[in-house]
């Protein structure tokens, strides 16, 4: 009778392990940081602090950005809504009480109704102001030495001189914002109004 032959799977030798050494036992020391790893932390976020904190500037600067954001939205309102009603547009300012008017007329005075209060569009500077502007104060507001700027229908800025009632092309017109010792001056650009902040 012919011998039956088994076929086993072979194994992997076992003769490279060491089944008489203990198995590794788990760290458990606690391991603190060093000194010279918290020196570098510190020294990094010096730095960092270093770096950043001037650029978040003072409050009056941040006040001073504030209102002339403000004063370049309502510009801008007078200027759109003269080029969509065909119609000349005023922003008449006061330096010596702190406010300024849109108007449609300056002689005689014709405010407009503010879209958001439904009152006359009158915005002012100071203790007074009711719209966030209390620690501002208006500095100066000179177009070509006028101080009602003017947008005809096409959006076209004009100093307009109020004692000869006569509106010429703008050269130049700024606009300064002070906030205790921090300012910012809005520039209006001739021929296309184009409003910047400093």
């Amino acid at each position: 009778m012919p011998r039956r032959i088994e076929h086993r799977p072979r194994t992997a030798p076992t003769h490279n392990r060491d089944w008489g050494a203990p198995a590794p036992r788990p760290c458990r020391c606690r391991r603190g940081f060093t000194l010279i790893e918290i020196l570098g932390v510190v020294f990094i976020l010096g730095v960092m602090a270093a770096v950043i904190l001037p650029q978040l500037g003072t409050t009056n600067d941040q006040n001073s950005m504030a209102a002339a954001r403000t004063v370049m939205a309502d510009l801008l309102y007078a200027q759109s809504r003269a080029i969509s009603l065909q119609k000349m547009h005023y922003v008449q300012f006061n330096t010596s009480n702190g406010t300024y008017q849109v108007m449609t007329s300056v002689s005689p005075a014709v405010v407009i109704n503010n879209p958001v209060s439904g009152q006359g569009y009158t915005v002012t500077f100071g203790s007074s102001s009711t719209t966030g502007l209390q620690s501002m104060s208006l500095g100066s507001a000179n177009f070509d030495g006028q101080t009602v700027i003017a947008f005809d229908s096409m959006g076209v800025p004009y100093s307009y001189n109020t004692s000869t009632s006569t509106a010429t092309a703008l050269v130049s017109g700024t606009i300064v914002l002070t906030s205790g010792t921090a300012s910012s001056t809005i520039t209006v650009a001739p021929f296309s109004g184009q409003l910047s902040v400093q």
